[in-house]
């Protein structure tokens, strides 16, 4: 399966320049992340290394199947990006390892990739939630493949499993989806702070699963964000 590769020193800018017909999703995100100034300085290995529960690439490179690549003086491995975040700002980076890239492979046509966010400005803000979202169905519109990543939900960024294995292999219908949504709300204890109260979480973190099931839906299906 083909795959992009990318430098863990890559500018975020570079890389959103490079990627808007391969992988959509990530130059959506990286459109709204910080300012112009912070993502020519900012880089993909930087970002991920913060383990922020608040980070915008996290749930995403989740949502794409990422692996990173970690190197140090005895030799190379590869991590997959859901095994990469142990807990709050903890990775399973050792002392002498070094993030050195980043392989995402090319979804194919039949999946979609999402990223939504929400915040209290759409520029120039930290995420109140985020979320990577990837979704395959066959002819017959049934899940064959899904993934719902958050951050800002947990002290880590985290997939809602329990509502993913709930949808899977069941009809992506809009019944099914609000079944799962109800699951969203008993995985996640998400805090409150400045930025929202926990309930208001739960609340945007169940509406982004709705805002993917009415993006994927053709009488739903608007620009290039929904669709």
């Amino acid at each position: 399966k083909q795959a992009i590769r990318m430098g863990a020193g890559a500018r975020l800018n570079s890389i959103k320049n490079k990627v808007e017909q391969t992988l959509p999703a990530m130059h959506d995100m990286l459109a709204v992340f910080g300012s112009p100034q912070i993502r020519n300085m900012a880089t993909l290995g930087g970002s991920l290394g913060t383990a922020s529960p608040i980070s915008d690439p996290l749930p995403l490179l989740m949502a794409y199947e990422a692996t990173i690549e970690l190197q140090s003086p005895t030799g190379r491995r590869m991590v997959p990006v859901n095994e990469f975040v142990t807990g709050y700002r903890q990775t399973v980076c050792k002392a002498d390892e070094l993030i050195t890239a980043v392989e995402i492979p090319l979804p194919d046509d039949n999946t979609i990739v999402k990223f939504y966010k929400i915040s209290k400005r759409r520029d120039l803000d930290i995420a109140t939630v985020s979320g990577g979202f990837r979704l395959r169905l066959n002819g017959n519109n049934i899940v064959e493949e899904i993934v719902l990543a958050y951050g800002g939900m947990a002290e880590m960024t985290r997939r809602a499993e329990q509502a993913e294995a709930f949808l899977s292999g069941k009809s992506w219908s809009r019944e099914n989806v609000e079944q799962a949504m109800e699951l969203i709300d008993a995985e996640f204890t998400p805090i409150s702070d400045a930025r929202a109260g926990a309930e208001g979480r739960r609340v945007m973190a169940r509406n982004l699963v709705m805002r993917v099931w009415l993006g994927t839906t053709p009488f739903h299906k608007g620009g290039r964000g929904d669709s």
